[in-house]
């Protein structure tokens, strides 16, 4: 049987870093610098804190004492799952976002009108999926059918597996309120304003390239 070291595995996670914002706050259309550097610096900063504090207080929880209704065990594998996801997303969000958008590439735009028929009509299913949840919609390359799927998150939790994200819309009240109140769609324009395409484009290659 392969060693753990040989499949380049680690034998534990290692301490969740913070990842700095990836671009000047101030140059966005319609998301002010106050808005993404709040959105970064609490609620990002809070889930890698708490993933933290989860997956250490995990080392010395009894497993073996899990039980329906409510264990530590279980609440604290729940939270790690939401603080994890949080923080992960959150990271992918920042990335797919710079100060007055990309083009869309040349491969990307084909992959999505193949799938959806245009952009505006991917655009169109990403908005109905936003209005629908307060948590995250997610723009995916779905290796079990080989195709690109829009995927609607419950909060932090749900999502789906075997999966690699292209483009990450959180649509929690944190991401949007400070600028916009609760004008949902508002902030939807200014997110298109501001979608980094081209970042979306490399990681469909990416994912592309591993299927």
């Amino acid at each position: 049987m392969p060693t753990a070291s040989r499949l380049n595995l680690l034998s534990k996670p290692a301490d969740k870093e913070l990842v700095p914002l990836p671009f000047d706050a101030t140059k966005f259309e319609g998301l002010s610098a106050e808005l993404l550097t709040k959105h970064h610096d609490r609620n990002y900063a809070g889930a890698v804190k708490k993933l933290r504090m989860i997956r250490n207080k995990l080392q010395t929880t009894n497993a073996s004492e899990a039980a329906s209704y409510w264990s530590e065990y279980g609440t604290l594998k729940a939270g790690e799952a939401a603080a994890r996801n949080s923080a992960l997303l959150h990271e992918l969000y920042f990335a797919n976002l710079t100060g007055g958008g990309s083009p869309v590439p040349a491969r990307l735009r084909s992959a999505l009108i193949s799938r959806f028929g245009s952009e505006d009509r991917l655009q169109e299913l990403v908005r109905g999926c936003a209005k629908a949840t307060a948590g995250w919609v997610i723009v995916a390359v779905d290796r079990s059918t080989r195709t690109i799927e829009v995927i609607q998150t419950d909060g932090h939790r749900g999502g789906a597996w075997q999966t690699e994200a292209l483009l990450v819309l959180d649509v929690f009240e944190h991401s949007y309120a400070l600028d916009y109140g609760p004008n949902k769609a508002a902030y939807l324009d200014a997110f298109f304003k501001n979608t980094h395409w081209a970042e979306v484009g490399t990681r469909l290659d990416t994912a592309l390239a591993r299927m």
